[in-house]
C-alpha cells in the first residue's frame, strides 16, 4: 500500500498535493509535514500487521526532506514510536533526489538499507534517467511511471518503454511496480512482459484508512 496525503478544504474539498506540496517544500512546512506522514503511515502498518496483515507500506519521500540533516534520525524515531520492523517500510524517491550530492545520497541510503528499509525509485523515465543510478545507487523497487502505462496498449512508443523499464529491473534483479493500472488489458500486457506487481484504480482508488482495512476484510485481496 501507499500512503497518500489530502488536503481537505473549508468546503470539505479534496486539494491535491499538486496544489499544496511546491508551497510546503518552499515554506519549509515539508519537514514537519512529512515527518506526521511517514510517522502516520508507519503507525497505520503496524495496527495491519497486529490484525494479521503483513503489508508494506510506501510513502513518497520529498527532495527537500531528503536533504534535512535530521531525516536518517526522522525515519528511526518513526520506526521506534511505531513498533514497525524497518522491513515493512519502503520510501520512494525520485531520480532528481539521486542527482543532487551524490556522495551524501548514497551515504544515506546504505544507511538507510542497513536499518533494513527498502528503497524504491519512483516514475523512472520520467526526469534525469541515468542508467547509471541502477549501479550506483542500493535500490530495491523500480515503479514505471503511469504516463506510460496509460497509453502502452495504443502508443508503440509507450509499450517500448515499458518492456526496457521492465527488462532493465530484471538485469538489476530490482522488484518492479506498474503505477496507474486501471484495465484488465493492461494487467495483461504487463504480465506478458514480466511484471507482476502493479498499483492503480483497478484495484482501488484512494481510500482513508478505515476504508482500507475494510476493503482488506472483504476478502477481494485474500486478507480476512
Amino acid at each position: 500500500m501507499e500512503a497518500l496525503l489530502r488536503w481537505r478544504g473549508e468546503d470539505d474539498e479534496l486539494i491535491s498535493p499538486v496544489d499544496f506540496i511546491p508551497l510546503a517544500e518552499e515554506t519549509g512546512l515539508i519537514i514537519p509535514l512529512g515527518k506526521y506522514v511517514l510517522q502516520q503511515a508507519c503507525f497505520d502498518a503496524k495496527s495491519l500487521i497486529d490484525q494479521g496483515a503483513n503489508i508494506i507500506v510506501s510513502v513518497n519521500i520529498s527532495a527537500v526532506q531528503f536533504r534535512e540533516e535530521s531525516f536518517l534520525q526522522m525515519v528511526q524515531e518513526s520506526l521506534q514510536v511505531s513498533g514497525l520492523k524497518s522491513c515493512f517500510l519502503e520510501l520512494e524517491i525520485t531520480e532528481g533526489v539521486l542527482a543532487k550530492n551524490i556522495q551524501r545520497t548514497q551515504q544515506l541510503l546504505s544507511s538507510l538499507r542497513a536499518l533494513g528499509v527498502r528503497i524504491a525509485l519512483d516514475d523512472f523515465g520520467t526526469g534525469y534517467s541515468s542508467l547509471t543510478y541502477l549501479k550506483s545507487f542500493p535500490l530495491d523497487v523500480l515503479k514505471i511511471d503511469q504516463g506510460f502505462v496509460r497509453d502502452m496498449l495504443v502508443d508503440k512508443s509507450d509499450a517500448i518503454i515499458v518492456d526496457a523499464i521492465v527488462r532493465i529491473s530484471q538485469a538489476f534483479e530490482l522488484e518492479l511496480v506498474a503505477e496507474g493500472v486501471e484495465t484488465l488489458e493492461q494487467v495483461s500486457a504487463l504480465q506478458s512482459l514480466g511484471c507482476r506487481i502493479m498499483q492503480g484504480y483497478l484495484y482501488s482508488k484512494p481510500i482513508d484508512y478505515e476504508e482500507f482495512v475494510a476493503l482488506l476484510h472483504s476478502g477481494r485481496f485474500g486478507f480476512k
